[in-house]
């Protein structure tokens, strides 16, 4: 009985051990189940198969700009002056979506703030506040956090905010911690050599958001709903004259995603705006998005030059050196592998909302000045386009040439011309001519030179050629141009990258083509603007000599000719 009763026990311990083991193998694996759980993205981040890819790239800093004053937007500026008209008067903040709930509920107590569960009309109305002089975000506003390069950090909660402008009637806007489904949006690929699409469709080539193209991430589970509904997107991002404006349906297609449902193929931690672009192959409407991007990143306040994602499906263009320049990085949204989580992502506004593009069409007088001239306070005079012009040749390297005493002065004239390019998939490859006699002309500007240069002065006529040069030598070209001469075209643009003091314009203008593009350019600017306006598209050869000749004298009586 003794023999047996051990026997048993030892078979009781053996059982109570085997209990005990599976017990604690359950224990282990519930426990290596939970750290994953806390270490991936179903607590503070989102469960993801392969750890993403985090995109990073060096950034350029801003270079030191003669035009450059504070982009610090004030509450007080006056809606209808040019420093609100060119760009610094986003001074309405408006609060989308709030990333902390017990901030949101202080500002919902404070000022009426709109709270993320009602978009209602009475609502919208009551989330306008006003920015603060002291810069971006400031006061009661959510702090932006702008990372550093190797900060990477963990995705929570997002936010949403829009910067909105009364004068241009459009907002910037900025999101935290977003999700970008490259999947869900219908276009082409983009950045594909121009020969290789021939005959595509513009269609084909502009964005079509669908449901959850662009997510912000929420903590609630199971919570899925559109981040805006119309009264509030009109408030936003009102449409305008635009017929076809993607970047309002791109806000209308922003859904909520809850945070445990999030996976990342690749993390973005920079900042990052995201471009749309219409006219992209055609130099004034590509500087509209310039400029558009340009501003978007003074109004965040951000400290480097940032990274851009085109969210159109174009193919590779001649504009694309000036993108590259301009800015840190850039990248098609097509050509990255989705989910894309973004830390910090910025909507620049279209080409069609920038003053560029706007005042064209709206009766508004401002003229160009250096920072240093501009009176303060005053409504009718801005440095913004020349601090621009600015921008863009110092990210080329280009800097105006120091002439010595001992050489004589020279002075260029330019002359644009519309020659044969293959320009997009549509396009023919033959631009509609301005000017039929443009070779008689020409040549006209070179026997004139050579008769008007002397031992004092030189003189000297360049075919500007402009679409079969790199953008770098077009600026170029422009830079050291005294005078610019040519009929109604994009080459024209160039206007905003001249020497403002030293420079002089001189456009010939069909009876056919009247547009007042460059004369509006040319006086934001504060630059010297001529005109001829032809009887036909045929321009009278010994009248434009003539007036260049009546100009170049103007030029050296104010010493502008080095």
């Amino acid at each position: 009985m003794g023999t047996l009763k051990r026997k048993w026990l030892c078979r009781g311990i053996k059982r109570t051990c085997v209990k005990t083991v599976v017990v604690l193998l359950v224990m282990l694996n519930v426990l290596q189940l939970l750290v994953y759980l806390m270490h991936s993205w179903g607590g503070e981040n989102a469960p993801s198969k392969f750890p993403p890819i985090v995109i990073q790239v060096s950034e350029k800093p801003w270079p030191h700009l003669p035009s450059f004053t504070s982009w610090a937007p004030e509450s007080t500026v006056d809606p209808a002056s040019c420093e609100a008209f060119f760009g610094n008067g986003f001074t309405q903040t408006f609060r989308v979506f709030e990333s902390e709930p017990r901030l949101r509920m202080n500002l919902n107590r404070k000022s009426g703030l709109l709270d993320r569960s009602s978009f209602g009309f009475k609502e919208a109305m009551g989330a306008w506040t006003v920015r603060k002089d002291e810069g971006r975000l400031t006061g009661a506003d959510v702090q932006t956090q702008h990372l550093e390069a190797t900060q990477i950090e963990p995705l929570g909660e997002g936010s949403f905010h829009c910067f909105y402008s009364e004068t241009l009637r459009t907002s910037i806007c900025e999101g935290k911690n977003m999700v970008m489904n490259p999947e869900k949006i219908e276009m082409s690929e983009g950045g594909e050599p121009l020969e290789s699409v021939i005959g595509r469709n513009e269609e084909d080539e502009l964005p079509y958001f669908t449901s959850g193209a662009f997510q912000i991430i929420v903590r609630e589970r199971g919570v899925r709903k559109p981040l805006f509904n119309k009264t509030l997107l009109q408030y936003v991002m009102p449409q305008g004259l635009i017929q076809e404006h993607t970047m309002q349906h791109l806000f209308e297609q922003i859904h909520t995603i809850p945070l445990n449902e999030v996976t990342c193929a690749q993390i973005v931690t920079q900042p990052v705006v995201a471009v749309t672009r219409f006219e992209y192959a055609n130099l004034f409407h590509t500087v509209t998005d310039w400029y558009s991007a340009y501003i978007t990143a003074r109004i965040a306040n951000l400290k480097q030059r940032p990274q851009l994602i085109f969210v159109d499906g174009h193919c590779k263009s001649s504009m694309d050196d000036g993108w590259q320049a301009m800015f840190s990085g850039l990248n098609f949204a097509k050509h990255l592998e989705g989910p894309v989580c973004f830390n910090h992502l910025i909507f620049a506004p279209l080409g069609y909302d920038t003053p560029l593009f706007k005042g064209l069409s709206q009766s508004i007088f401002c003229q160009g000045c250096s920072a240093s001239d501009a009176e303060k306070g005053s409504r009718y005079q801005t440095p913004r386009l020349r601090e621009f012009g600015e921008m863009f040749t110092s990210a080329f390297n280009l800097s105006t040439a120091t002439h010595s005493p001992k050489e004589p002065r020279v002075a260029k004239v330019l002359f644009v011309r519309r020659e044969d390019y293959l320009a997009h998939p549509r396009h023919t490859g033959k631009p509609e001519s301005r000017l039929s006699n443009e070779e008689e002309v020409l040549e006209a500007l070179k026997t004139w030179a050579s008769q008007r240069a002397s031992d004092e002065l030189g003189v000297s006529v360049v075919n500007g050629l402009l679409a079969h040069m790199s953008m770098e030598e077009q600026l170029r070209e422009v830079q050291e141009a005294s005078i610019i001469v040519g009929a109604h075209g994009a080459g024209l643009s160039h206007v905003l990258f001249a020497r403002p003091e030293k420079t002089a314009i001189l456009e010939l203008v069909s009876p056919y083509f009247i547009r007042p593009h460059f004369q509006a350019m040319s006086q934001w600017m504060g630059m010297e603007y001529h005109t001829i306006e032809m009887g036909s598209s045929e321009a009278d050869c010994s009248q434009v000599t003539d007036r260049v000749d009546n100009i170049l004298s103007g030029l050296l009586k104010k010493n502008a000719i080095s």
